[in-house]
């Protein structure tokens, strides 16, 4: 059966200033029934700021209603005001009626008008999505008007048109929408082959009815079309037994002499829900967009539609390429590149002169797309992720019809080692609501896919010494260098610095310092290892690895001579990927993802100029040890324990790396708590934002742009501990 809220609220959300008509015909319909003494009075000729009033037997009507599809509501409110001041003086009630969504956020402005004598009652789109159903004259009246604006949305032409712009065909195109759809209501343990080629035949199927089947051999030709890189022949028997289960589900029906399909009316039905959904959740990650850019000072947007429509192509693009990494690297055993420079690259590329205008256009532009990716909102979180998983599978049917069998390669029940950059987020977290813990997130769906987490003893070790360095900063009258990564996450989430101390006794006490951090990583199911893998190795890869993150860390910190210091975290580094190295020796020769031990580190020089210091000094390593984020993200998604996983938080999916680890100097802190101050009692996803927005306008004032990106990300906290 269809929705019709949902479809009534995709409607209200696609109306144009052009539909005004359309709008106040459905507003008169919906307070007809608690105004029965409402009296239109909008004409050609002027109708005083309002479109209807109470009627009064005395001609005194101090209440008046204005009907509006502004986006800019708050500008349309104040210009009514000023009209009614001039032309309606008695006016004291102005009820806004509005198919945006305002909610709280008229509340400064209802202060506002009140103390100027008039009372603002905003009606907003709730209004009508709460009185829908209530009786037959609003069912009629959001009907009508679904059949109008959202009927035409729902053809596979306008579905298509309105996605997927990091893909060159519609056939492509077409096909990412259906799988889109079926990955909506998919099962986590649902088969992905039977479930992609399910998708598939729907798409090539799309419009069909009992009176307009499509030939068996024509449904060969669409999904050749959808994935030309295989034979026909190869994707015929995929296709012929996705017909069987769709048949058996009743989901399409089949005229068996003339070997024909089409669409089964409730299969119709369930399709153009799925696409309602899909387009509500494409209309929330737009205005999550628009409300970040309307909290930007110094930037003006000449077409802001062309605006949204470009950071959602850079996001479209970087999903696409890493959907695409991630399928060739697991088809071909091979080791998925850690470079997120690659957005930055995509945003350089997507971005156009004069579609924003003010400071560093292509800065702002990679602001907004990471500040969207990292700090989302729940239903564009949902569309995110869809279109990650989407891209990713796309990608892999690109490169196999058989994507189940492929992906029984990636590790399962594996041995994850965590380095100090992935534990040390777990402490400020625990200041802010679940949605937003991404690394707790990380951890917690790990678990639930059977793998078993190890830390050593030297990264505890790391993040007690990190800790300390807090308390020093906060006891230090003046403070050279960066502010530590645990104090200023710390003073962003609302903490006060001089209760710091005090706010991590929770973690962290003054006589077995290192045991209690110990006792809260094992809360996470991290277990710690105290033995040493010297001897589990040969001696030349023991010393090649020490003496590679010896010079590492010399680098980072300018030693031209020993240092302790330096030689302590070189050990500590290097005992986490000796301990990967060991338990790969005990499990033998196998491909890249026939491994299930891995370290996972935000550190880039774990990754490939490790490798490759190695085979330079002669030690044969074949694979890298080192767990991307990207791999790790796509692998809750789509490796085999994915139904285990995908019933802890999906927050995850909002994790950008390139604002993991971005320092905050001294100077900004101050910034961050007057915005906290400023506004406290917003939602705290808001408070984030603006927070975000602050920070990144004193950077590019001081000409800090921030490049992005794992590789900096260690290099900005390797003076925190």
């Amino acid at each position: 059966m269809s929705d019709p809220r949902a479809r009534f609220e995709l409607a209200l959300e696609r109306l144009k200033p052009s539909d005004w008509q359309l709008f106040e015909q459905l507003a008169s319909a919906f307070l007809a029934a608690e105004y029965p003494n409402l009296r239109t009075v909008a004409a050609a000729s002027g109708d005083g700021g309002r479109d209807s009033e109470l009627y009064s037997p005395t001609g005194l009507n101090d209440a008046v209603f204005q009907y509006s599809v502004a986006d800019d509501w708050a500008k349309k409110i104040r210009h009514t005001v000023k009209r009614l001041k001039a032309e309606l003086p008695a006016t004291r009630i102005l009820h806004y009626v509005t198919n945006q969504i305002i909610g709280a956020k008229s509340d400064a402005l209802k202060r506002e008008l009140t103390a100027k004598g008039i009372y603002l009652d905003v009606m907003d789109a709730s209004y009508f999505l709460d009185r829908c159903r209530h009786d037959q004259a609003r069912i009629t009246a959001s009907e009508n008007l679904a059949r109008r604006i959202v009927d035409p949305l729902l053809s596979v032409r306008g579905v298509v048109s309105s996605h997927a712009q990091a893909l060159n065909t519609q056939e492509a195109t077409t096909a990412l929408v259906f799988l889109e759809l079926q990955r909506q209501d998919d099962d986590a343990n649902r088969n992905l082959t039977r479930s992609s080629f399910e998708a598939l035949v729907r798409a090539a199927l799309h419009g069909s009815t009992s009176d307009e089947r499509v030939k068996r051999s024509a449904i060969y030709d669409r999904v050749h079309e959808f994935l030309p890189r295989h034979s026909a022949a190869e994707l015929k028997p995929f296709v012929d037994t996705a017909l069987e289960r769709l048949k058996k589900k009743k989901a399409i029906g089949q005229t068996t002499s003339d070997d024909t399909f089409h669409i089964n009316f409730h299969e119709a039905e369930r399709l153009r829900n799925a696409s309602v959904r899909l387009l509500l959740m494409k209309s929330a990650f737009e205005k999550d967009i628009a409300d970040l850019i309307a909290s930007s000072a110094g930037m003006t947007f000449p077409d802001l539609s062309k605006f949204i429509n470009i950071v959602r192509e850079c996001i479209e693009r970087y999903f696409l390429k890493r959907g695409e990494e991630f399928a060739s690297a697991v088809v071909r055993g091979e080791v998925i590149p850690m470079n997120d420079g690659d957005l930055k690259a995509i945003v350089v590329q997507c971005s156009q002169p004069g579609v924003a205008v003010g400071r560093d256009a292509v800065g702002y532009l990679l602001h907004v797309v990471t500040t969207v990716l990292n700090n989302p909102s729940e239903a564009t979180l949902d569309f995110l992720r869809l279109m990650s998983e989407s891209y990713t599978l796309l990608s892999f049917l690109s490169e196999t019809p058989d994507v189940q069998d492929v992906t029984k390669k990636l590790f399962a029940h594996g041995e994850i080692w965590l380095d100090t950059t992935v534990l040390l987020p777990l402490i400020p977290e625990t200041l802010l609501p679940e949605p937003l813990r991404p690394f707790t997130s990380i951890l917690a769906q790990l678990k639930k896919s059977g793998a078993t987490l190890f830390t050593t003893q030297g990264v505890v070790e790391e993040i007690e010494r990190h800790i300390n360095r807090c308390i020093a900063f906060q006891r230090a009258p003046a403070w050279e260098g960066n502010t530590p990564y645990i104090m200023a996450k710390y003073v962003i989430a609302g903490g006060s610095r001089d209760r710091f101390a005090s706010w991590i006794e929770r973690f962290m006490g003054g006589f077995h310092p290192v045991d209690d951090i110990a006792a809260f990583l094992r809360d996470f199911g991290v277990v710690i290892e105290t033995s040493s893998p010297d001897g589990l190795v040969p001696e030349d890869t023991r010393l090649a690895t020490y003496s590679y993150w010896q010079s590492v860390h010399d680098r980072r910190r300018g030693a031209s001579e020993y240092n302790m210091n330096n030689d302590r975290l070189a050990r500590h580094d290097a005992e986490s990927a000796l301990h990967v190295m060991a338990s790969r020796n005990k499990q033998g020769e196998r491909g890249a993802f026939g491994y299930a031990s891995w370290w996972f580190t935000l550190d880039s020089a774990a990754s490939h100029q490790m490798l490759n210091a190695l085979k330079k000094d002669g030690v044969p390593i074949k694979h890298s040890i080192v767990l991307s984020l990207d791999y790790l993200v796509r692998y809750l998604a789509f490796g085999p324990s994915r139904e285990l996983s995908h019933q802890a938080d999906n927050s995850i999916s909002r994790i950008f790396s390139a604002t993991l680890m971005d320092h905050v100097p001294q100077d900004l802190l101050q910034i961050a708590s007057r915005v906290r101050v400023e506004h406290a009692g917003l939602d705290e996803r808001v408070i984030q934002r603006r927070i975000r927005d602050e920070l990144d306008r004193a950077r590019l004032n001081l000409g800090q742009v921030h490049e992005g990106g794992l590789d900096r990300a260690h290099d900005n906290i390797a003076t925190f501990w």
